[in-house]
């Protein structure tokens, strides 16, 4: 424990120890400067017509406060702030400045990423410059139990050897991660399979690097952390716009390429190699392309532990484009892809597997069209799809998955009342086909197509008295099950002093059971949606650079979906191992509950130091409602932190450290200890897995030359080589009662480097 405590005092040192560094403007573009001044809390909203790439900030400001900062960087460039809606702040052209030029022409333009606001300016010679801006839905979406990283957060979080986009959210507040080699991740108690992910505005968990049938091997995200733009997890009640989840959702976002130069990057490190361009589309920055490839030589895990531990290599592949078609018009389109297949062998308790191949991919087009300053009106469609197949070694198929969606996504959003009207509808199109060997002579099989339905209304305004609101309903339907689904939220903010905000939401929430639920071989009967009931109030606190949250939340949930309890984790009753084969199928008969605390202190800044440090206290506990039977949540955690910090030293080079630790996981199953050796009980859930303790420390040094960069990288993953232990598959009572195969072993210390070397040409 000294070991954990020196490093709890070493992050919270770089989280929190440079809280008296100020910004430096000088030589910064103006859109970075006001970025920073974002951070410190002035609600700017701004358009790129208005603030160019050129802009330059070409004198430090004297002010010593964010607002008269603001004054003076926009001075130098013949623009002004101006009052907004609410809070809001608006950067506008201030037509009395010498250095106002008009270009003559009007234009609206658009920002993709939420709220609506809109601003009219005119001169003396009638030239009306009209601003539409799509700003940071997070504004209005700020619930008690929201967090956003941006780039610099996600380079706070993640390891840049590894380049996996989900082990920076493992270092998320709010977050538990679950196991060094897997992407899963629970929040809250709730467990992975209940959290949304949305990737560029379409919700789909396929784009995952996987073995069909099998955890143990491990997966990755198909792309890395490094093209994401920003990750936001929404907690408790928020706006369901995207899909039906019962827990929180992650909304990923890929970067869009430059409007100015063009970018050649590679990276050679950890256990992968990739390579990123990007540029603008013709010589008026009109649009953007990234084009990006990821592959790995080595196998995942990074090393095996036994000649039963296992593997795959994997490539994937990203690309992104936007094009203003007009000053109204812009079209998008993303691209998504990878294979991974089974390179170690294989566990031979269940069979060992002579090939196991993934392939996913996701293609995205959406156009958005501006109808006057005030509306925007988008559209979306999507393809998802997913093939997995794994053989024996005989060459006989061990398992075959197959996934297809067609989606069409449409959504408005209007500025009027006082507020932001949104309003959206969606239609999916899928199938699935599987083929699982549960024995040498039996199989599971079976393929159906189905339809989904969705359509939600939010509206967000702001109040006198510093009061907000938000609320809105989502209606949603499957032909896969026999309910409709009503999710409603309400969220609600009061600044009652400058720097405090009190935050409250609530409303429900449903998922519906995926198709191996509904006709796989422990399917038992139609199933209604999982449904939850969520409240969270918070307060917290800003400061210059520093914030803090407190948020005290509870959730119920109804008719969650009990799994079958078969071989690998039976119930010992009477001293006899019950016959496997009377197992029952899935049963809507869970009610669960989770309550608890969180605590989250953030410090942004681009210089200085950078990052956060989180606590959560949480209790998950479920009831079998027909049968009595009470029990621990499979991925309850009691006691989690969650600490990131990055140090800059100048401008070349940076300091890293992130502490991820937290109770120990129940190991699913109904195990006991007798003298402290595991054996088959009466009660689930008992025994659990020792602490998880994971320091992990960075350094980056960049050497610039003309328009060209070299960054050399080092880390050392588990520093402390702490022993951390994961739950296996394959956890089972023999038949004298004794438990075998509860966990593994995780990641060990592991040091490793990388080099990135930039190219840009303008």
């Amino acid at each position: 424990m000294r070991h954990v405590a020196r490093s709890l005092a070493a992050v919270l040192c770089l989280a929190t120890g440079a809280t008296a560094a100020q910004h430096a403007f000088l030589g910064r573009s103006l859109d970075e400067a006001l970025r920073l001044l974002q951070q410190d809390g002035l609600p700017l909203v701004y358009s790129s017509e208005v603030v160019t790439s050129t802009m330059r900030v070409t004198s430090e400001p004297r002010a010593t406060t964010p607002r008269q900062q603001l004054d003076e960087l926009l001075s130098q460039h013949g623009l002004k702030a101006q009052a907004g809606p609410g809070p809001v702040i608006l950067v506008v052209r201030d037509h009395h400045s010498r250095d106002h030029q008009s270009t003559g022409t009007p234009r609206t333009m658009q920002r993709r990423d939420g709220d609506l606001t809109t601003a009219t300016a005119a001169d003396s010679t009638g030239f009306a410059d009209r601003i539409t801006v799509l700003g940071s839905r997070a504004q209005m979406d700020r619930a008690a139990s929201d967090t956003t990283l941006d780039r610099r957060g996600l380079q706070v979080a993640g390891s840049p050897l590894q380049s996996e986009a989900l082990e920076a959210i493992h270092a998320m507040p709010r977050v538990t991660a679950l196991d060094d080699y897997r992407g899963d991740f629970s929040v809250r108690g709730s467990p992975y399979r209940q959290i949304g992910i949305v990737i560029d505005g379409v919700p789909t968990r396929w784009l995952r690097h996987a073995v069909y049938g099998r955890t143990d091997p491990g997966s990755l995200s198909m792309f890395g952390s490094d093209i994401l733009e920003r990750a936001t997890l929404q907690a408790g009640a928020y706006p369901r716009r995207y899909d039906d989840t019962l827990g929180a959702q992650l909304d990923l976002t890929l970067k869009e390429g430059s409007r100015d130069s063009t970018h050649f990057a590679t990276m050679v490190g950890g256990m992968t190699a990739s390579f990123v361009a990007d540029g603008p589309i013709g010589h008026d920055g009109r649009g953007s392309w990234v084009v990006g490839a990821r592959n790995s030589y080595r196998s995942w895990p990074p090393r095996r532990w036994s000649a039963d531990d296992v593997g795959f290599a994997f490539t994937d592949s990203h690309a992104k484009l936007v094009y203003d078609v007009s000053p109204t018009q812009q079209v998008t389109m993303t691209a998504l892809g990878g294979r991974s297949a089974l390179d170690t062998v294989d566990e031979p308790l269940t069979g060992p597997l002579g090939s196991g191949i993934d392939r996913a991919g996701l293609v995205t087009v959406g156009w958005q069209s501006s109808f006057g300053p005030r509306t925007v009106v988008r559209h979306h469609v999507s393809v998802v799809g997913q093939q997995l197949v794994t053989t024996l070694a005989t060459g006989q198929v061990s398992g075959h998955s197959n996934n297809r969606e067609l989606a069409y996504r449409t959504e408005v959003l209007h500025a009027g009342f006082g507020g932001v009207l949104e309003a959206g509808a969606e239609v999916s199109w899928m199938s699935g086909a599987r083929e699982l060997r549960l024995t040498s002579d039996s199989q599971d099989v079976f393929r159906a197509s189905w339809t989904t339905q969705a359509a939600y209304v939010n509206f967000a305004r702001p109040l006198p008295g510093h009061l907000s609101f938000e609320s809105g309903v989502r209606v949603s339907g499957t032909t896969l099950a026999r309910e409709r689904a009503l999710s409603p939220w309400m969220l609600g903010t009061w600044a009652f002093k400058t720097g405090w905000a009190l935050k409250a939401s609530g409303g429900t929430s449903c998922q519906y059971p995926d198709l191996d639920v509904v006709l796989g071989a422990m399917s038992s009967a139609a199933f209604a949606p999982e449904r939850a009931t969520l409240f969270d109030v918070g307060i917290d606190r800003t400061l210059s650079r520093v914030r803090w949250q407190a948020t005290v939340f509870t959730r119920e949930e109804h008719d969650v979906l009990r799994p079958s309890e078969r071989l690998p984790r039976i119930r010992f009753v009477q001293g006899d191992l019950p016959d496997p084969a009377a197992a029952t199928g899935y049963r809507n008969a869970l009610h669960g509950s989770a309550r608890g605390l969180e605590l989250v202190v953030t410090r942004d800044a681009e210089r200085g130091v950078a990052g956060w440090i989180s606590y959560t206290y949480a209790r998950a506990r479920q009831t079998d409602t027909e049968t009595g039977e009470t029990y621990w949540g499979d991925v309850d955690r009691r006691h989690a932190v969650n600490a990131a910090g990055l140090f800059h030293i100048g401008r070349e080079t940076s300091l890293g450290l992130v502490l991820r630790t937290a109770s120990g996981l129940p190991v699913p199953g109904y195990f006991t200890l007798e003298k402290g050796v595991p054996i088959a009980g009466e009660h689930r859930n008992t025994v659990r897995l020792a602490p998880y303790v994971r320091l992990d420390a960075r350094a980056r040094r960049t050497f610039f030359a003309s328009h060209h960069s070299l960054t050399v990288f080092g880390e050392v993953l588990n520093a402390l080589n702490h022993r951390n232990d994961g739950v296996t598959d394959i956890a089972r009572a023999v038949a004298n009662g004794n438990a075998i195969e509860l966990s593994r072993p995780l990641l060990p210390r592991r040091v490793s480097f990388g080099v990135e070397v930039n190219f840009s040409r303008r």
